[in-house]
C-alpha cells in the first residue's frame, strides 16, 4: 500500500502532462479569410501610434499662447531693466573716473 500511493500520484501527473500538448480543432479550421475579425468585434485597447491625436481645445491653446506671450514680455522687461541698471552703473563709474582724472594742475 505504501508503494501504491506514489505510483498513483506519478500516473496522475503523467496523464495531466499528456493533456497539455493537445491542440484544439479550431486552429485546423482557420483560413486567411476566416482569421480576421470585424472591427466592431475588436476589444478596446490602447490607441495606436497611427491613430490621429485627440482634438485640442482651441480656448486652452489661446490661453497658453497668451500666458507664454505674457511671460516673454515680463522677461523682456526684466532684461531691459537689468541692462538699464548696468548702463547707469557704467555711466556713474565713468563719471567718477573722469572727475578723478581732471584734477587741476598748478599753473607755472
Amino acid at each position: 500500500m505504501t508503494k501504491f500511493a506514489p505510483a498513483a500520484v506519478l500516473g496522475f501527473a503523467v496523464l495531466l502532462l499528456a493533456g497539455c500538448g493537445h491542440h484544439g480543432r479550431d486552429s485546423d479550421d482557420a483560413t486567411p479569410s476566416s482569421v480576421e475579425m470585424p472591427a466592431a468585434d475588436l476589444p478596446a485597447g490602447p490607441p495606436s501610434l497611427a491613430a490621429p491625436p485627440p482634438a485640442r481645445d482651441p480656448d486652452a491653446d489661446a490661453s497658453a499662447k497668451a500666458q507664454s506671450a505674457e511671460i516673454a514680455a515680463t522677461n523682456d522687461a526684466e532684461n531691459a531693466a537689468s541692462v538699464a541698471q548696468a548702463a547707469r552703473e557704467a555711466a556713474a563709474e565713468a563719471e567718477q573716473q573722469q572727475s578723478g582724472n581732471n584734477t587741476t594742475k598748478p599753473q607755472q
